[in-house]
């Protein structure tokens, strides 16, 4: 029985130190490694929750500190009380990094795009060239500019459409086998709400969870940028510019109109850092319509504001920058970089 023990823990301490030499160094090509890995590893998981309605994931973040508590008053031995209360963090560290958090560690195929390097003059031009997108969607959308954009469209279908405009992006498809993504309705919308998220991928069901809360407008570029995160990019900005870039290929407006809106108000968020009185000025070429868009997205906001979202945020920006991300929660508005070089690179 000794015996036992004693290899279950050799294994068990292995399998964390192989885990954490592989996330804090580079002695291991990712790419070749992890990532065809991840690919089976997703395929599994979404064969077995894909036909779900319920996200499997959610109903697991209740169910599991339950078991952990009722284990742990269980044990009787102080020792392996201990010894349980250092081994669950352990077994949570390694599933999350070989579910799906060695995709931190990818390398990007957006770097060329990630240099920082643009002029004002670029970044207004951008701006113009969105304002003009969005505005003119909003009309054919609305039938006049006065009015804000509404959609009749269900969540599922929303879904569905999200999917095909990723599935049109063949370059995002190139040697990765994932072709099917689970995509839900949160259990957890009231709470992702109160503390500022629109949206997650559970690490460990990688199933796409969508605040059902946030205004309808959002749910769109929401529910591609977590497909994103399926696929593998991990990287908020990524994950952002995919959502605008496949959503504007859509054969659909409303979703076109959804990754334009975001775009513009990323655009826009950057001038107001260096220029507000031009700021307003460029909130003046939006369409009547295209602001209550907006204005809809700042109440909802508004509306779950609260004192404890900042400590939330404050978290989530630390677990960025531990993974990669150096620029902690501000990375989700470093998609102006992408989006002013792509756009620049084609005319």
């Amino acid at each position: 029985m000794n015996s036992i023990l004693k290899t279950s823990s050799l294994v068990f301490l292995t399998i964390f130190l192989l885990t954490l030499t592989i996330n804090k160094t580079s002695i291991i090509n990712i790419e070749n490694f992890y990532y065809p890995i991840y690919t089976e590893w997703f395929s599994i998981l979404s064969f077995a929750f894909i036909y779900s309605s319920i996200a499997i994931g959610d109903i697991i973040y209740f169910v599991f500190p339950l078991f952990v508590i009722i284990y742990f008053f269980r044990i009787e031995r102080r020792r392996d009380r201990l010894y349980f209360i250092i081994k669950i963090p352990i077994i949570i560290y390694c599933f999350f990094y070989w579910s799906w958090g060695f995709n931190y560690n990818l390398k990007s195929e957006f770097e060329s795009l990630k240099t920082n390097d643009y002029s004002k003059e670029e970044l207004y031009s951008t701006t113009e060239y969105y304002i003009k997108k969005t505005n003119d969607l909003q009309i054919s959308l609305s039938k006049t500019s006065q009015e804000k954009v509404e959609s009749k469209l269900s969540f599922y279908q929303v879904k569905n459409e999200c999917i095909k405009s990723i599935k049109k992006s063949n370059w995002m498809f190139e040697n990765k086998q994932i072709n099917s993504f689970p995509v839900k309705k949160s259990l957890f919308s009231t709470p992702l709400s109160y503390m500022g998220f629109s949206g997650y991928i559970n690490p460990f069901t990688l199933e796409a969870n969508i605040n059902y809360n946030i205004p309808d407008i959002s749910i769109p570029v929401t529910i591609s940028h977590e497909i994103a995160h399926q696929i593998g990019y991990a990287f908020e900005d990524e994950a952002n510019y995919i959502a605008i870039e496949t959503l504007s290929k859509s054969e659909n407006n409303y979703l076109r109109y959804s990754g334009n809106l975001m775009a513009v108000q990323y655009l826009l968020a950057e001038i107001r850092k260096i220029d507000p009185e031009l700021h307003k000025l460029y909130i003046k070429d939006l369409n009547v319509g295209v602001i209550k868009n907006i204005q809809q997205k700042n109440e909802y906001y508004l509306k779950y504001q609260n004192k404890y979202e900042s400590f939330f945020k404050k978290n989530y920006d630390i677990f960025l920058k531990i993974n990669n991300q150096k620029a902690g929660i501000k990375t989700y508005s470093l998609v102006v970089d992408l989006l002013i070089n792509n756009y620049q690179s084609k005319i």
